[in-house]
């Protein structure tokens, strides 16, 4: 089974179609007739044999996904831009793994002015048709979504100069997974840029109505969005518009054609959500806990610290601005900007000296293995992408723009308390060796979540989950409605260093088992 591509309207998922092939406008008249003919006795023998309700079943179970032509009623919209392709890039072993990759139109996307998500989905090996859909996107700002799937979320991880190699621990296994490149202008999403997680948390909800337009058995899943680093500004922001919307569609005043999105819970790993905390407790951790600056550096940074967080109020708080936040930012900077003596970012026991110091991913991940491989014609051909898109792991334009509009600069616990109240579960994972969003800031932040879980959490203690190289901090039934998990023998990348361990944490809180 293979999808063809399209513009202006929904992909279809049919029965065994050629693959790559480009219909002709004879050819595309003799498909459509041949489709109604299809449909019609479908319906036909579906309308003796079963109800209304049976009918919609009877067609889910054949993945009779027909829908030609299909006009959008998200936002009165008519047709959207879809251009969709299943591939073969990343089954590992398994013969029958299906994932489609392509770009979604979003509002106000045009052909002289495109605004266009890219995302790469994988279907669940076990059960597809009910199993939760995983939404993960990358941190930054400016960082890919799709590099994730790679990192220990697919069925491949990725291997020198390039290549694929098998992952046992993949997620997909029970777990559909989306990997989106966000917001525009990051990875091969292109077009019109926004600079603010709350703008592109909009277009984000909006791609994820068109995206269950096109996947439709999936519209009722469970949904989870999972995100690290700068994603725990993302996550937030994205799940308030999310739980906005559905508020309205309960209430009647939704906006016509959306529909309601299951939101179940939250993964957010070693992230920066709240950066009065984060630089609250950052020289704890590299002055006090490890001593990655010297002792000349701690003793001036610590005389830096008043002034820091007084800026950080200012903007927040006293007097919020663009300018006093950028001002801010300026007077943290040096506190996570101090020379380390060669110790790497994203996990402590390493040391590298990157050849160009200027350059802020040379010691971190396999990035030049990505670049090699998103950034090839083989790839982009599989993927559906234009062959003249550049992709990079980190867009450094979307970076720039966030950072100058003060995305950076917010505090984001009140928006996880109605989140919370309302019965949205959050997962905390962290690592102990990670020094970009270090876990004491981490915690900090917890502690400020005022939610009904909150007195538990503050009084309740970090327990060793048995078996395992990590501790458990769960409130509530099951796996918790507010969980931190703080894992041992990994860095700022938990899943690359910890691949079978993050699959266990996230399987049993998405299932809501209980840790001990």
């Amino acid at each position: 089974m293979s999808t063809t591509k399209h513009s202006q309207h929904t992909v279809l998922k049919l029965p065994e179609p050629v693959v790559g092939h480009n219909y002709g406008a004879k050819g595309r008249s003799s498909l459509l007739n041949v489709l109604e003919k299809l449909v019609a006795i479908i319906l036909c023998v579906a309308f003796a044999w079963f109800s209304r309700n049976q009918v919609a079943l009877y067609l889910s179970k054949l993945q009779a996904q027909i829908v030609v032509n299909q006009t959008s009623l998200y936002r009165d919209s008519g047709t959207f831009y879809s251009s969709v392709k299943e591939n073969d890039l990343c089954r590992g072993p398994y013969d029958n793994l299906t994932s489609f990759s392509g770009h979604i139109g979003l509002a106000g996307d045009s052909t002289e002015s495109p605004k266009r998500s890219f995302f790469w989905y994988f279907q669940a090996q076990e059960d597809y048709e009910n199993a939760p859909v995983i939404l993960t996107f990358g941190g930054g700002p400016g960082s890919s979504g799709v590099v994730n799937p790679l990192l220990g979320q697919s069925p491949c991880r990725i291997g020198p100069n390039g290549t694929i190699e098998f992952n046992q621990y993949a997620w997909t296994t029970k777990y559909n997974l989306l990997a989106l490149d966000h917001p525009i202008g990051v990875g091969f999403s292109y077009g019109q840029h926004v600079d603010n997680s709350e703008d592109a948390a909009v277009d984000v909800y909006d791609f994820l109505q068109k995206f269950f337009k096109i996947f439709p058995l999936l519209a009722r899943n469970k949904l989870v969005l999972a995100s690290g680093s700068y994603g725990g500004t993302y996550i937030p922001t994205i799940a308030t518009e999310i739980h906005q919307q559905n508020k309205a569609i309960i209430a009647g005043r939704g906006i016509p054609g959306t529909r309601y999105l299951d939101l179940e819970a939250l993964l957010v790993t070693n992230p920066w959500t709240d950066i009065v905390s984060h630089f609250e407790w950052m020289l704890y951790y590299r002055c006090e806990l490890h001593q990655l600056y010297n002792a000349t550096a701690c003793s001036d940074l610590y005389r830096l610290l008043p002034e820091c967080l007084s800026g950080l109020d200012l903007a927040i708080s006293s007097a919020p601005s663009i300018e006093n936040s950028m001002a801010a930012l300026e007077g943290c900077t040096p506190l996570i900007t101090a020379d380390t003596n060669g110790t790497v970012a994203t996990d402590i026991r390493l040391r590298c000296t990157p050849d160009d110091p200027n350059s802020i991913l040379a010691c971190e991940l396999p990035t030049a293995w990505l670049e090699d491989y998103f950034g090839s014609n083989k790839t982009k051909a599989a993927l559906g992408v234009p062959l003249d898109l550049e992709w990079s792991v980190v867009s450094m334009a979307v970076n720039k723009e966030f950072v100058e509009h003060g995305d950076m600069v917010r505090r984001g616990h009140r928006l996880y308390e109605p989140l919370l109240a309302d019965g949205i579960r959050l997962l905390r994972m962290c690592s102990l060796l990670g020094q970009r969003c270090p876990w004491p800031g981490i915690f900090a932040f917890l502690k400020l979540i005022r939610s009904p879980f909150q007195a538990d959490f503050i009084a309740g203690v970090d327990v060793p989950w048995e078996g395992h190289n990590a501790t458990v901090r769960a409130i509530g039934p099951g796996a918790g409605n507010m969980t931190y998990v703080l894992v041992d023998g990994a860095g700022h990348f938990v899943i690359e260093n910890q691949p079978k361990l993050s699959r266990e944490i996230i399987g049993h809180f998405i299932d809501n088992i209980p840790f001990m």
